[in-house]
Parts: structure tokens; C-alpha cells; sequence
């Protein structure tokens, strides 16, 4: 069995490795420009992301953060329900995709966020091609919000889960 938990991230210690990762390319599919990711996750409040640590090795990434009205129009989103966290993530050892680390790793991010936050509901958007990501949310207890049309990502689902 593997253990599996969430470290906070310290940009002196996963810069480098986050920036490999968004480089590689089954994380580049889905996470897009590998430079606009990675300042995005710099400017993430250091209490808003994490990494995923398989039996002490860092293997993946979690950032999670209101998203702006501007952000919820863009996605044509608005109706999203009140007092909810958006959340990205990612599985940078492809070796372990597919393994239940992205699920095990969202249920251990809900269970901190249901001790340490506000929020009543946890999100996530992935485009309706992204069958391993929606299976990995499933089996961490998201369900079906609504399928949208995302500009630039095409055909997407919106999955909410209770914190």
C-alpha cells in the first residue's frame, strides 16, 4: 500500500520540479503554456497549493482558489453555487497515472479543506476527453455539475464535490 499525502508547497524546494512537469507533455495537454501555469502557481497564496507525495517521493500538484467573477464569465460559469474553491491538479510521474494517486490526493485535500476552510463546496474543470481525470474525480466523490463550452479548451465538465 502506498502512502500517500500532501506537503506544502515551498517554491525553493518544487519550482524546478513543478516547472518539469508542466513541461511534460501528457500534463502540457491539459494544463496548456507551461509559462502562464507556472506564474499562475507562483502567485497562489502559500496556504492554496500543495505537493503529492507518493512514499516520500514528490510526484504531483494542487493549487486551489476562488475564482474571480471575471474568471466564472470567461468560462461562462456564473452560476456555480456560492462558497466554492476551484481546483487544478496534476499527476507529473506518468508512471503513476491512472494508480488512484489524483483521487486519494483530492480526498485528502477535502478533508483538509472541510478542517481548515470555509468552503462548502470544492470544483474542478477538465475537458470531457480528460477520461482518466474524471474518473479520478469520481471516485474522489465529485459529481456532474454541468457539461460548458470552455473558448479555448473546447467541450468541458464542471464536477463539485461537498468540503
Amino acid at each position: 500500500m502506498r502512502e500517500i499525502h500532501l506537503d506544502a508547497f515551498d517554491q525553493s524546494l518544487h519550482s524546478d520540479r513543478l516547472r518539469g512537469w508542466l513541461r511534460r507533455p501528457h500534463v502540457a495537454r491539459w494544463w496548456g503554456d507551461a509559462q502562464q501555469a507556472m506564474a499562475h502557481a507562483v502567485q497562489c497564496r502559500p496556504d492554496a497549493h500543495a505537493v503529492i507525495v507518493v512514499d516520500g517521493t514528490p510526484v504531483g500538484y494542487l493549487c486551489w482558489q476562488t475564482p474571480s467573477p471575471v474568471e466564472l464569465a470567461d468560462a461562462r460559469l456564473t452560476d456555480l453555487p456560492e462558497g466554492l474553491v476551484d481546483i487544478d491538479i496534476l499527476i507529473g510521474e506518468p508512471e503513476l497515472l491512472g494508480q488512484g494517486v489524483g483521487s486519494q490526493a483530492l480526498k485528502l485535500l477535502l478533508a483538509q479543506l472541510h478542517t481548515e476552510s470555509s468552503f462548502a463546496y470544492a470544483g474542478l474543470g477538465m475537458s470531457v476527453s480528460n477520461v482518466r481525470a474524471i474518473r479520478a474525480c469520481e471516485r474522489a466523490g465529485f459529481r456532474l455539475f454541468r457539461e460548458f463550452q470552455h473558448p479555448e479548451w473546447g467541450q468541458c465538465r464542471y464536477m463539485v464535490a461537498d468540503v
